[in-house]
C-alpha cells in the first residue's frame, strides 16, 4: 500500500467559489521521492499544507475525493496527532524554530522531549540528527544567531529528528547553495532508501529534485498536468519551472531536431553534459 495516496483529490478553501486544487492523483510508497514541479501560483505550498494534515485546523478548506496517509484520511486529525508520521518543512525556516530553546542541540531536541523520550534517546537522536544535516558543529549556537542557510539545516535536523515516516519538503532548500542542498539531499537519499521513509520534494526549479526522485508531478494553477518518471515529464516541466542552462539547451536541441535520438534526454546537468560529449 502506498504511504501517500490521491485519486481525483481537489481542495477548496473557505469561502472560495472555485477549488484551489483538483484532479490530483499520485502516490508515494515508502523508501520513494515524488518530486511536484509548479511555479508560483501553481498551488504547490497550499498541497504541501494538506499532505502535512494542516487541513481543516490550519488550512481551513474542504476537501472531495481520496486522500489518505496510510490508509487513513489525511483530514480530521489535529496536525500535532501527525507528528509522529508527518514533517513539514518550508521556504522560511526562522518560522519553524520553537523560540523558547537557547541552544541549536535543544532545538532539535524539543520534539523527541516532548514525546517523553529518555535522556540518552533524546541525546543520540539529536546528534545523529544535526549529523545526518551537516550542523554538528552547530549544536552549542543560539539559534538566533544563525544564517539562513544554517537555519534550515536546523529545522531540517528537527524535523529527522521525530523520524517520521513522511517528509515534506516545500522548497526547503532556498537558502542553501547548490551544493549543500545536494549534500542535504544526498543524506536524505540514503534516508529514503535505508530506512523506508517517504520524502515529498515541492520545488519550482528543476534541477535538485530531478536527480532524487522515484516519479514527478506538474502543477499549473492548482491543477496536475503531467505526472510520471522525471524524464517523462520533463518537457512539460520545463514550461513551469526553472532549470540550469545545459537542460534548457538539451531541451532546444532535441525540439529542433539536433539530438542524437539514441540519447535519452538528460534530467540533471552531469546527464546534459555527458550527452553533449557524446554527440560528436
Amino acid at each position: 500500500m502506498a504511504l501517500i495516496h490521491l485519486a481525483d483529490a481537489s481542495l477548496t478553501r473557505s469561502g472560495a467559489s472555485a477549488p484551489a486544487l483538483a484532479g490530483l492523483a499520485f502516490s508515494v510508497p515508502a523508501g520513494e521521492t515524488l518530486a511536484v514541479w509548479g511555479g508560483n501560483g501553481s498551488g504547490k505550498t497550499t498541497l504541501a499544507h494538506w499532505l502535512a494534515g494542516w487541513v481543516p485546523e490550519l488550512l481551513v478548506a474542504s476537501t472531495e475525493g481520496t486522500a489518505t496517509f496510510d490508509g487513513m484520511p489525511l483530514t480530521g486529525r489535529r496536525p500535532a496527532d501527525w507528528a509522529t508520521d508527518i514533517q513539514y518543512v518550508g521556504s522560511t525556516p526562522a518560522s519553524h524554530l520553537t523560540g523558547c530553546a537557547f541552544s541549536v542541540a535543544q532545538e532539535v531536541a524539543f520534539g523527541p522531549e516532548n514525546l517523553g523520550q529518555s535522556p540518552d534517546a533524546i541525546r543520540q537522536v539529536v546528534n545523529t540528527s544535526l549529523a545526518l544535516c551537516d550542523a554538528g558543529h552547530l549544536a552549542h549556537r543560539h539559534p538566533a544567531s544563525l544564517s539562513g542557510g544554517e537555519t534550515q539545516r536546523v529545522v531540517l535536523a528537527a524535523a529527522l529528528a521525530m523520524q517520521p515516516r513522511l517528509l515534506v519538503l516545500d522548497q526547503a532548500f532556498s537558502r542553501l547553495t547548490p551544493a549543500a542542498a545536494r549534500s542535504c539531499l544526498d543524506t536524505l537519499h540514503r534516508q529514503v532508501r535505508e530506512q523506508g521513509l517517504a520524502v515529498v520534494l515541492l520545488e519550482s526549479h528543476f534541477d535538485l529534485a530531478a536527480r532524487y526522485a522515484d516519479r514527478a508531478v506538474v502543477l499549473q494553477a492548482g491543477r496536475q498536468v503531467a505526472s510520471g518518471t522525471p524524464r517523462e515529464v520533463m518537457d512539460t516541466a520545463l514550461q513551469h519551472v526553472t532549470a540550469c542552462d545545459a537542460l534548457r539547451v538539451a531541451q532546444a536541441a532535441r525540439a529542433a531536431g539536433h539530438w542524437c535520438p539514441d540519447i535519452p534526454a538528460p534530467v540533471t546537468p552531469l546527464e546534459a553534459l555527458q550527452a553533449f560529449a557524446a554527440q560528436k
